[in-house]
């Protein structure tokens, strides 16, 4: 609407097809004046790669908040194994040597366990336990028995086996999560 009530330009004057006719005659007057010639590649220079700068920080930080490290797959960690069925067969052995004397396998995979656990890394639970227990003498048994337990532990809450034996160094143990299946 023009400024008098009708139809048309700010001068009120009707025009064809108003909205249309006037972005088509926008497009034009653009197009005949010298500026875009040399405006569209500086912005090609100066956007684009911002926009592509922003694009990867943008996925480097949600990369990070979901506790991967920037260049590191996505692969979701509980479909990578990280102990061996060897290791877990060693770790029910000391389970049933020393861990029974006060705890049920279940208390390990039942869904208070899974509540506690879920989303602490692996260094968590294996300091935990190489702290705390046994209850009489805490830290008391070599760091590959503790390892060992830790991954009969996992495999009692159905984490799979994998290729590598669980390590008992802060480091590797951090880079792990612990994300538990629901019972």
């Amino acid at each position: 609407m023009g400024t008098n009530g009708r139809e048309g330009d700010v001068t009120g004057q009707p025009r064809e097809n108003a909205g249309r006719m006037h972005v088509t005659q926008s497009h034009a007057d653009l197009r005949r004046m010298p500026f875009p010639n040399t405006i569209l590649p500086m912005l090609r220079t100066l956007v684009f790669p911002g926009a592509f700068f922003a694009a990867v920080a943008a996925s480097s930080f949600q990369s990070l908040r979901s506790g991967h490290a920037v260049g590191q797959s996505a692969i979701r960690q509980d479909t990578l194994g990280f102990y061996t069925e060897e290791q877990a067969v060693a770790g029910q052995a000391v389970f049933a040597k020393v861990c029974s004397e006060c705890h049920e396998s279940k208390d390990v995979a039942g869904g208070d366990f899974r509540t506690k656990w879920s989303g602490q890394t692996v260094y968590a639970l294996f300091e935990q336990i190489r702290t705390t227990m046994p209850d009489g003498n805490p830290g008391s048994l070599p760091k590959e028995d503790y390892a060992s337990a830790v991954a009969y532990i996992l495999k009692l809450n159905k984490l799979p086996v994998g290729p590598t034996a669980l390590g008992t160094d802060s480091l590797s143990l951090s880079s792990k999560k612990l994300v538990l299946p629901p019972e």
